[in-house]
């Protein structure tokens, strides 16, 4: 697979440039079959944390499972998801909007947001269609996540935007070179101190 294929938006610098310390890491899947290739990118997810010994507590939304995010200090968020109509799963915009509507839409601020804690944010999303239809469509799930979920994280926090584009295209051969490079990309991962 060329490296074209493993398309980011970096909001961040290039791994081993910050310090990686002890952090902990909520992991986010929404997708109901078990049997789906976004389940082989988080599972990849996971064992890239289980490798680098990252503290991390696995969310299914689809599952009905809730994170106690106002009980936790997370420090890395990732969600894993497939794009769906040009955004993210009903149930993973569900989840967000109740719980960020209060300092979205109200009166309640920043700081006291659930998410203020967390230091780098990794959205992993797998799109049927090519990076240039996404952005005709103005990329609406990497928006709400560059403007509704990052300003509410801390003011330092990094933003990385890991698409896979064509998904319905692709070869078992690309989507397993994907999961590799995922793999070699988020193994040591810096999250900002």
């Amino acid at each position: 697979m060329s490296a074209a294929l493993l398309v980011t938006d970096r909001e961040s610098p290039p791994s081993g440039e910050l310090p990686c310390p002890v952090v902990r890491t909520l992991v986010l899947h929404a997708h109901p079959l078990e049997e789906s290739y976004s389940v082989a990118i988080r599972d990849i997810v996971c064992e890239a944390l289980d490798a680098d010994g990252v503290d991390h507590t696995l969310i299914r939304l689809d599952q009905g499972e809730e994170p106690n995010l106002p009980g936790e200090q997370y420090q890395h968020l990732v969600a894993v998801y497939p794009t769906w109509w040009g955004g993210p799963p009903a149930v993973m915009l569900d989840w967000l909007q109740c719980l960020l509507t209060p300092f979205v839409d109200a009166d309640e601020p920043p700081s006291a947001s659930p998410f203020r804690s967390v230091r780098r944010v990794s959205v992993i999303s797998s799109h049927g269609s090519s990076l240039l239809m996404n952005r005709m469509q103005g990329q609406p799930g990497k928006q709400t996540w560059q403007r509704v979920v990052i300003p509410l994280c801390h003011p330092d926090a990094v933003f990385d935007w890991i698409p896979y584009y064509k998904i319905d295209r692709s070869t078992e051969e690309e989507r397993a070179a994907f999961l590799d490079e995922l793999r070699a990309r988020l193994t040591n991962a810096p999250v900002p101190a």
